[in-house]
């Protein structure tokens, strides 16, 4: 039976904005979310790549309770990356193998900064939800499960995409960051083109239409404009108020990128497993991957990646490989078997009808193996694992605070945009206190929600919490350490973790 433990959530940051919003309870009874400018200290790290550690505190006493945090005290550590410049990785070790987030990260030499990754069985170490890996899935328990990560999504021009490309007015260049883009980041100057999916795209800051090579009209407050007008460029943040003062009638020079096929994007949905093993006369589905429980009615396969001796099923099958490089039975054990796939192997442990099915394979039978996940979005993730609830969606905050808990407690989780940033966000008392394995202070999952999506976060989910959420960062002028409490604090181990990594 497994021991569930506190949800985690957490708080944010942005490299170049920190908007700053006033305490405000919203009506489905959150409670309410300072601004992170109002933290009374701060501290912020470069990291290399265009990746930054930033941190929050709010000291014990009356200096958190009168921010509406914990009484016991906050820290907020956020990392911001974006995917124009990292990846997005899954670290883990064996399954079912723990290790501390320190050590998984320091296995990986592409790693920047890591977060605590999916909620895990604490009697098996086994992950609650599937892992996706290279594109391949290593790692799913039977039926649907949540999963977040960095996904491969071909570009529908119309639809949006991120781009590099400069707009020139007299002798200023400015940068442009996307084309036709939906839900655009909040330091961004996206450009709309008439075969934009939205014919009237979202308002920004600063709104300039440009007909015939000049500017026709300047918004300095920004408007929502009509892309059949003619060139319609919607701007966020700093670079807001510069395009608000230029002139009418100036000419201007527009080059941009062609549309890339694919972008990289962070997604979560949900996955399961759809895999089937045959050879010529019979076919069996199963239904997990490397899963230790094996369904009543159903089977699972186990590869290498799985350390650990199987439970026995009524039925075990041992696949290997022929000189020709042909999949082949090994063995069949009809009353089953605890056995361990080796290297190149792969064990199916089957029961009820699946069971049936395989006692009609014999030793020596050639057969095809085929598994893959199935998103229900159809979401093709390069590397993902498991995820909590949404916290933001589309930028629209989803969380109703009434269905849950308002207690103060170490928080875990990522916020993402349009235009490829990432941010890794924990909240914690910001000292080690162990205090039965769970820390206490920290924060809300509500007020993790609104940081974030005050920051620029259009997408945001929650991750394990609790005595897991743990923060590590690379940092250049040391070594791995901690970053979320003091580096000498106490570490659970951990079934995974998330990372920024450097790029190939």
């Amino acid at each position: 039976m497994r021991k569930v433990k506190a949800l985690a959530v957490v708080a944010l940051i942005s490299s170049t904005l920190l908007v700053s919003t006033p305490n405000v309870a919203l009506a489905d009874n959150c409670l309410p979310t300072p601004s992170l400018t109002t933290a009374p200290s701060s501290t912020s790290l470069s990291l290399g790549s265009g990746v930054t550690a930033k941190s929050w505190t709010w000291a014990p006493g009356s200096q958190a309770e009168d921010a509406s945090l914990s009484p016991l005290g906050t820290k907020v550590s956020v990392v911001e990356g974006n995917l124009r410049s990292i990846d997005f990785g899954v670290l883990r070790e064996g399954i079912p193998t723990v290790k501390s987030l320190k050590r998984l990260s320091e296995a990986n030499p592409r790693a920047l900064a890591s977060i605590n990754g999916d909620y895990f069985d604490f009697d098996t170490n086994i992950p609650w939800n599937a892992m996706i890996e290279a594109g391949t899935l290593t790692y799913s328990p039977a039926g649907e499960t949540g999963v977040i990560g960095m996904a491969q999504k071909r570009v529908d021009p119309a639809r949006g995409y991120r781009t590099t490309g400069t707009l020139t007015v007299a002798t200023k260049k400015f940068s442009v960051t996307g084309v036709n883009q939906l839900s655009p980041g909040t330091e961004s100057m996206v450009v709309y083109l008439p075969n934009s999916y939205r014919p009237v795209p979202p308002k920004g800051d600063a709104t300039v239409l440009i007909k015939n090579g000049k500017i026709y009209r300047v918004y300095p407050k920004g408007a929502a404009i009509n892309v059949r007008t003619g060139t319609v460029i919607q701007a966020r943040g700093a670079i807001a108020k510069v395009l608000g003062r230029l002139k009418l009638t100036t000419k201007i020079k527009l080059v941009l990128a062609n549309p890339p096929q694919y972008e990289t994007r962070m997604a979560a949905d949900r996955v399961k497993t759809v895999g089937t093993i045959a050879n010529s006369v019979t076919t069996m589905t199963f239904d997990a991957v490397n899963y230790k429980t094996v369904s009543s009615n159903g089977a699972t396969i186990f590869d290498s990646n799985f350390t650990n001796s199987q439970t026995r099923a009524r039925t075990t099958l041992r696949i290997g490989k022929d000189d020709l490089g042909r999949q082949v039975v090994r063995n069949v054990y009809s009353s089953g078997a605890d056995i361990t796939a080796g290297s190149g192997e792969l064990i199916v442990q089957a029961n009820g009808n699946s069971a049936t099915l395989a006692r009609r394979f014999r030793a020596g039978d050639l057969v095809t193996v085929k598994y893959a996940y199935q998103a229900e979005a159809k979401t093709t993730f390069i590397t993902a694992a498991g995820r909590g609830p949404r916290l933001v969606q589309n930028s629209k905050f989803v969380w109703i605070c009434s269905q849950h808990s308002k207690e103060f407690r170490p928080r875990t989780a990522i916020g993402w945009d349009q235009d490829g940033k990432v941010w890794f966000i924990t909240s914690s008392r910001g000292q080690d206190a162990a205090d039965f394995g769970y820390r206490q202070g920290g924060s809300t999952s509500d007020q993790i929600g609104h940081w974030l999506q005050s920051l620029g976060a259009t997408d945001a989910i929650l991750l394990d919490g609790g005595g897991s959420t743990t923060m590590v960062i690379k940092n250049p002028a040391s070594s791995w350490q901690r970053f979320d409490i003091p580096d000498s604090g106490w570490y659970r181990d951990l079934a995974s973790g998330y990372s920024f990594l450097t790029k190939d």
